[in-house]
């Protein structure tokens, strides 16, 4: 019986203990209103040390998010947008890049489910797009600039396992 109360008692400990580490920490956190120009992206860091990323983007026209996973990726982005003729025009992280889906008259929204892994060595960017990238979801001729409601989040594992 004694066993038993001692083995209930070490359990309770290690629950209680790990709780508050299973969740981690953030490590960058976003919550406003990104406004992206027609033809351009908004380009964010993600830290090296982020392992689990959540994100919920609105806005009341369709638009692009891809999240590269190396800077070269990043860079051959950014010489889209300048008007430039890439070598390639990598696709993104397939897990973590999407585009906006209506979800209601005026909103549109790309979001991830829950916490996601990012699966990223190194560094990666987070991109906001309006400008056609990859003519998946070009604006349209008389598109305004985005006002994109960004909920970001990037979480570091707080457990040393």
């Amino acid at each position: 019986m004694q066993r038993r109360a001692f083995l209930s008692t070490v359990l309770a400990g290690v629950t209680v203990g790990t709780a508050g580490c299973m969740g981690g920490e953030v490590v960058l956190s976003k919550n406003e209103t990104v406004t992206v120009p027609v033809g351009r992206g908004n380009i964010t860091e993600l830290p090296a040390s982020g392992e689990k990323v959540r994100y919920i983007a609105r806005d009341d026209q369709s638009f692009d998010v891809y999240v590269f996973t190396s800077a070269s990726a990043k860079e051959q982005y950014r010489a889209y947008t300048n008007g430039e003729n890439p070598d390639a025009q990598p696709p993104g992280h397939q897990s973590l890049s999407g585009r906006s889906l209506r979800v209601d008259a005026d909103l549109y929204e790309v979001t991830t489910d829950g916490r996601t892994s990012l699966d990223i060595d190194g560094t990666g960017y987070f991109v906001l797009d309006h400008s056609g990238y990859r003519s998946e979801n070009p604006p349209s001729d008389h598109a305004d600039p985005l006002s994109v409601q960004l909920d970001l989040e990037v979480i570091e594992s707080s457990l040393p396992i």
